[in-house]
């Protein structure tokens, strides 16, 4: 039985979920062909606020953006202030991915050579993070910034330059921070209660990141050692031998081997894509964001509970950026429906 610290935590959670948009509001939303019609629906939302202190004339995408990142944040370090002891150590590892995304977005402008500032991160308060994001932006390049990381819990990323320069894709850092995000989540995991819809969560999601890195790297043509090296060292249902197995197929093959495990189905819709290289984010983060639909519908006294919010705020940020982006780049109803994870 979940105790009482527990039990206060998920029904302060219960309260935060209504503030979620409706299904119906999103499939309003979807409609709409243009930011107008987009922002009169979410002035009836708990975005009204912040949209409504911007000129009407001002609100583009990337204003929009902004506001939905800054609410995303809000939410997700929002349960910390109410959880305690290992709870709360817990809920701020979680949350350190929005931390592990700003660093992934500075990384693949450094590798493109594409400029970046502090606009196009997700807006970090300074008490959230004790990474030095103004001075990272400013990095001439990948190994400037990795070198400004030494002080910090990602300090040991440096390791890892020497593959990154082998193999010459971002990825190969990103997935070392991956590594030591989920490496963090198991450990602070224990003396936690003993709870599956958390382990679930957090171990599929995991899998799901390795499965990615594995066919990213596939359509690349990286050596099978690499693959292996990268993988994130916190296996779940996807076992290491698992994954090593597939590591040396090709990449249909590997596709048709993964139809034997319990993520056959994701194989399948893969295999049938038109497009794998370009569906395979969707396609996973879809199965993630439904396992958290799953959980919120299923898990009401559970500490997974929380983590299954947290992951719906996070679904609905990443799907009102797409739909407001889409908006502006011309991208078909049938396009925008394709990227939407739902």
């Amino acid at each position: 039985m979940s105790s009482p610290s527990t039990i206060y935590l998920v029904t302060r959670t219960h309260g935060r979920r209504t503030h979620l948009l409706a299904p119906e509001s999103f499939k309003a939303i979807t409609k709409s062909r243009s930011l107008p019609e987009i922002v009169d629906h979410l002035l009836k939302s708990d975005y009204a606020g912040e949209i409504g202190k911007v000129p009407s004339e001002e609100l583009d995408s990337v204003r929009l953006e902004k506001i939905f990142l800054e609410a995303l944040v809000e939410r997700f370090f929002a349960p910390t202030k109410d959880a305690k002891g290992k709870t709360k150590e817990f809920l701020e590892a979680y949350a350190s991915r929005i931390e592990v995304e700003n660093l992934k977005r500075i990384l693949r402008a450094k590798h493109a050579g594409e400029k970046i500032d502090e606009g196009k991160l997700v807006p970090l308060r300074r008490e959230h993070t004790l990474v030095n994001f103004p001075a990272l932006v400013k990095a001439e390049n990948i190994e400037e910034a990795v070198s400004l990381l030494r002080e910090t819990v990602y300090a040991s990323i440096s390791d890892r330059l020497d593959s990154y320069r082998r193999v010459g894709l971002p990825i190969v850092l990103e997935s070392y921070l991956d590594s030591m995000y989920f490496t963090r989540l198991w450990e602070k995991m224990d003396g936690l209660p003993d709870d599956e819809g958390l382990k679930w969560l957090v171990g599929e999601e995991a899998d799901l990141r390795n499965i990615q890195l594995l066919f990213t790297l596939k359509i690349r043509e990286i050596a099978s050692r690499l693959i292996e090296e990268m993988a994130i060292p916190a296996f779940y249902k996807l076992s290491r031998n698992a994954l090593k197995s597939l590591s040396q197929r090709g990449l249909t093959d590997a596709l048709e081997g993964l139809s034997g495990t319990t993520y056959g189905p994701l194989a399948q819709e893969l295999l049938k894509s038109r497009e794998p290289t370009i569906d395979i984010e969707t396609v996973l983060s879809k199965r993630l964001y439904q396992d958290a639909s799953f959980a919120l519908n299923n898990m009401f006294l559970e500490f997974g509970y929380v983590v299954a919010y947290l992951l719906l705020c996070e679904r609905e940020a990443r799907n009102l950026v797409t739909m407001t982006t889409a908006l502006d780049l011309g991208i078909s109803q049938e396009g925008l429906q394709k990227r939407l994870l739902f």
